[in-house]
């Protein structure tokens, strides 16, 4: 947020917005697979500076930048599907950004989880009274640094196959209506090393499937022990 905001200040002082700056603030935007609140933010900071900078000789200017800034963020705000891709910050930051902006509810549906900083997210929002469920594979449980008996001392919800076979999804369902989901494994070496995905949606019908699989597998899953 800070670097878009230090984007937005420096266009305005520049009393410029050009195709390249926009084009720019758009990406710079779309990496943040933001929620709609995270969006009205940012549209009220954009409001905040045109007051602070407006004045009887730059009117005509303030007024155009405020709708050209808008309309970059109306476009990338209303798609629906965003790709992320590793090695790099930016599946992982995805995942951070959908853990601290969910509201409600988290259901989290893993092969392992290893990654610390991920991990400190999803404790900030158990802390603050999130719902969270976890399912994840007992093997991986057991490996070095994961942090699965981490997640569950702190008293989340968490639920194992406890078979000879693997549980290999990597998804997570926030507040029932954004799914995260790809092949990218929550692990430092995945951000740091590995070529991996992940495919951001808030699709209503893909969204429900994942739902009905998530609830499927917790039914069918022990409680981890």
């Amino acid at each position: 947020m800070e670097k878009i905001i230090a984007h937005l200040k420096q266009s305005i002082e520049d009393k410029l917005l050009s195709k390249a700056e926009r084009r720019d603030l758009m990406e710079l935007v779309a990496e943040q697979a933001w929620s709609p609140e995270q969006f009205n933010f940012l549209r009220s900071k954009i409001y905040e500076l045109a007051n602070e900078k407006i004045n009887e000789t730059n009117y005509n200017f303030i007024l155009e930048w405020v709708k050209n800034v808008n309309s970059a963020l109306t476009i990338t705000s209303n798609r629906t599907s965003e790709a992320f891709f590793s090695p790099g910050e930016s599946c992982r930051s995805s995942i951070i950004n959908q853990i601290n902006s969910a509201n409600a509810k988290l259901k989290i549906c893993l092969f392992t989880i290893s990654d610390d900083t991920i991990t400190n997210a999803i404790l900030n929002s158990h802390r603050k009274g999130l719902d969270i469920r976890i399912i994840t594979d007992d093997d991986k449980s057991f490996d070095m640094g994961s942090d699965i008996q981490r997640l569950s001392k702190e008293g989340i919800s968490v639920r194992m196959d406890y078979t000879t076979n693997h549980m290999h999804h990597k998804f997570m369902v926030v507040d029932d209506r954004i799914l995260l989901t790809g092949s990218y494994n929550w692990t430092q070496s995945a951000a740091r090393f590995n070529h991996e995905n992940i495919l951001l949606t808030s699709d209503g019908g893909l969204v429900k499937s994942f739902l009905s699989e998530f609830e499927k597998l917790w039914k069918q899953m022990v409680d981890h022990r």
